[in-house]
């Protein structure tokens, strides 16, 4: 008999768990435009002092910091300074992986301090940051490396999509997915 309990309350904890990778979100999840919720807003909220890796010790420093890097990725990758940019991403990604291990849902609408909130996405960063490599790396002929990437970016827009619906985010989610069906030539 306690075996049968133990067995139906293991399966009931499992399923949970699985539950956001197995359910559609839901319909009445509202949708936050681009408008609400874009880079150029979290990078803007994140300007300032510059987070250190070695200095940062709580999880908005590694936030922050994360965001920072992505900031200056950015900006090489627009001059296609690719080897800096892959630097700069890559730091970002070493942020946001620490602050991913204690806080993993992303916000429109996070808490920062009483009175004060944030745009808060370290799965969505990290999926753009993803995308970006892999098309560092197919500007460098290297179609298998990118195809990783962007597998790897796939998995972050999905746990960022399961917590917060938004536009960008969908747009990311179809850019990967077109990315992905398409081969270089």
């Amino acid at each position: 008999m306690i075996g049968k309990w133990f067995i139906l309350f293991f399966a009931l904890v499992f399923f949970t768990f699985l539950g956001c990778a197995t359910t559609p979100p839901a319909a009445d999840k509202r949708l936050i435009p681009l408008q609400e919720a874009n880079l150029e807003g979290v990078l803007e909220e994140n300007e300032g002092l510059e987070v250190l890796r070695e200095d940062a010790r709580e999880l908005r420093d590694f936030y922050r910091g994360g965001v920072q890097q992505k900031g200056k990725a950015e900006k090489k990758f627009q001059e296609k300074a690719y080897p800096e940019a892959l630097q700069f991403y890559r730091g970002s990604c070493e942020f946001f992986s620490t602050l991913l291990q204690h806080l993993d849902e992303d916000s429109a609408d996070y808490t920062l301090f009483e009175g004060t909130h944030i745009l808060f996405f370290p799965n969505l960063l990290m999926a753009d940051n993803h995308l970006k490599m892999g098309l560092i790396f197919r500007a460098m002929g290297q179609e298998s490396a990118a195809q990783r990437h962007w597998k790897r970016a796939r998995s972050f827009i999905k746990d960022s999509l399961c917590s917060e619906r938004t536009e960008w985010g969908l747009s990311l989610e179809g850019e990967l997915n077109s990315l992905m069906a398409s081969k270089k030539d």
